[in-house]
Parts: C-alpha cells; sequence; structure tokens
C-alpha cells in the first residue's frame, strides 16, 4: 500500500477515501499542519493515487508500477503542477500564478490548470508555503477556486490558515494535520538509515516535525544540547563557565549572525527541554515552582531573540536569571 510511506495521517487518508467513494471530493482543499510532518508528501501520494492507471479511484491507493506512478516519484507527470515560495523571497509573487504584465493570463498556475488534461483525467496544481502569498497573487486565485475547471484539484499547503485571505480559507475544505509523535519521528528516522540512539531525550525539540527532527542529527546541535542539559542538570549552575561553554558550543556550529542567532533559539529550546524533563520528576512543590520560573526565564529569552537581541547579550542575561533562579 502506497499510504505506507506515511506515518500518523489515517484519519485523513481515510477522509478522502471517504469522499472520493460518495463521489464528493472538493476542488480546492487546505491542508493545515506544522512544517515537517508530511503535508507535502500527502498531497503528492494522494496525486498519485489519483493519477495511476491500475487502480480505481475509490481505492486510494496506487500500484507505483504504471507510467503514471513513475512520472509522479520522477516528479514529471505534466498534470501535477506545483508552485511555491522561490528561493531568497519572501513572497509568492504574483507572476507564478497568472503571468507577468505582457503574458498575464496566458502562463502561469491558473493558466494550466484551465488547461485540458495530458494523461490523466484531471489536473491538480500544489501551492506550497501558501501562508506566503501576498494579497495580489491570493485574489488571482479566487477565479480559478470560484469556478474551477472540470476535473481539477487546488490544494494548499500551510502551517496556520490565519495568514490565508478569508476569501481563500472559505472557497477551500481545510483538512487539519496533527504533529508526529516522538516515537513516529524516530521510527521515521530509523526507517531512513540514520542513528537515532542519541535522539530520544532531545526528539520532543522537534515539536512533531521530521524536518526538525533531521537536524537534530547534526554533531554541532547534539553537543549544544549536552551542554545544555550537564549545566542545568549540575548541582550548582555557574554562570560565567555556562556561558563560556554554551558559547563555544555555539561558535562550533556556525559564527555568522544568522546561524549563531538559530543556534541560540535551538540552546533555548534544549534548555526548555532539559528543565521540562526535570520539571516531571520534581518531588516537592517547591522544586516545581523554581523549575517553572526557569521556564518561564526560557520562554522570556526566545522572545528577546525573536526580538532581536543581541545573541552574547541573549546568552549572558539567560544563565545569570537561570543561575540565580536555580539557587531560590
Amino acid at each position: 500500500m502506497i499510504w505506507e510511506r506515511i506515518l500518523g495521517h489515517d484519519v485523513q487518508i481515510e477522509m478522502f477515501r471517504r469522499a472520493i467513494q460518495r463521489g464528493r471530493l472538493a476542488h480546492g482543499y487546505l491542508l493545515i499542519g506544522p512544517q515537517g510532518i508530511g503535508k507535502r508528501l500527502f498531497a503528492q501520494l494522494l496525486a498519485q493515487c489519483l493519477f495511476c492507471e491500475r487502480i480505481p479511484d475509490q481505492e486510494l491507493d496506487a500500484c507505483g508500477e504504471c507510467a503514471s506512478c513513475r512520472q509522479m516519484l520522477a516528479g514529471t507527470h505534466p498534470d501535477w503542477i506545483t508552485v511555491g515560495l522561490p528561493e531568497g523571497k519572501r513572497e509568492i509573487p504574483i507572476e507564478l500564478m497568472v503571468g507577468d504584465r505582457e503574458n498575464r493570463g496566458r502562463v502561469g498556475l491558473c493558466h494550466e490548470i484551465a488547461m485540458a488534461p495530458m494523461k490523466a483525467n484531471r489536473r491538480i496544481a500544489l501551492i506550497d508555503d501558501a501562508e506566503a502569498m501576498n494579497e495580489a497573487s491570493a485574489n488571482s486565485l479566487l477565479k480559478t477556486l470560484e469556478e474551477p475547471p472540470p476535473g481539477s484539484m487546488l490544494i494548499l499547503l500551510t502551517p496556520d490558515e490565519e495568514p490565508i485571505l478569508p476569501t481563500i480559507r472559505s472557497r477551500c475544505q481545510p483538512v487539519r494535520f496533527a504533529r508526529l509523535s516522538d516515537e513516529q519521528l524516530l521510527r521515521l528516522l530509523s526507517e531512513q538509515g540514520h542513528d537515532v540512539s542519541s535522539l530520544e531525550e532531545v526528539i520532543p525539540s522537534a515539536q512533531g516535525s521530521l524536518e526538525v527532527a533531521r537536524q537534530l542529527l547534526d554533531p554541532g546541535l547534539q553537543q549544544l544540547w549536552q551542554t545544555i542539559r550537564k549545566h542545568l542538570q549540575a548541582r550548582r549552575l555557574e554562570t560565567a563557565v555556562a556561558v563560556k561553554d554554551v558559547s563555544e558550543a555555539l561558535d562550533a556550529i556556525g559564527s555568522d549572525t544568522s546561524t549563531q542567532r538559530q543556534s541560540m533559539r535551538w540552546a533555548v529550546g534544549f534548555a526548555v527541554e532539559s528543565l521540562r524533563q526535570q520539571l516531571a520528576e520534581a518531588a516537592s512543590d517547591d522544586e516545581r515552582d523554581r523549575l517553572g520560573e526557569m521556564l518561564d526565564r526560557c520562554f522570556e529569552a526566545d522572545l528577546h531573540l525573536r526580538q532581536t537581541m543581541p545573541v552574547p547579550l541573549c546568552l549572558e542575561s539567560l544563565f545569570s536569571e537561570l543561575a540565580r533562579r536555580s539557587r531560590m
């Protein structure tokens, strides 16, 4: 079964299967859920099932061997259209939807999905990073969603529906995806050939995202985790020593400003996970209160980083406060 490639989304698979069997497949879907949990793969597998030449749509499965399946696996199926956020850009431009001014309406996703299918009996278009559509590019979709071409399907992926214009949301059927469990993440990484023996304690930091979990395999991040945990579990947290060790671990990952800021956010996340583990084992109310205050300080540090506080200042301030509160 083709769906064995994906974990944690059985409810969504069954929802689409029932919709097809009842003849109620929608023209527009909004797949909502955190990054890195398999929404894009889900959309690709759905399209492969609907394009498969050997297995009926009602079974929502694919043989993996017919010409259409092979084209989907190679990313070359002529009726599978995809757009997403261009590298280095902050928005999906209108040109990807309807073309530039000289070719407006003659190229772009809206034009392509309106064309007759070349191989299958339908065309399916995927918009990745849909939350990055600006107002113009989002509005350009309205006619396609209001008057969908026969047999067409439009799938939008987003981690959060709030940035999507209400006019788009109202014309798409929402499908919500939950985070993957820690056990599912470890299983997926293991099946992909990764050594996960060092990840069990830190995998909650991935927050259910396979994409983030893969990043945790980086030796530099694992060393940062070990450094954070060592100091937070020490009998006495020494600010100067902790700052020096964590700073060296951050530098080992990368010294440019962007990498340092992202690595510091990892450090804060690791501190949160370490403190949560201690909180789960706390034996007294006083200890739980102390750990709770330390967690609050970590959440403040993450907010400060997002507000562009310099990394060295954030690091010094965080561990100074954690050391003070650890002795209360």
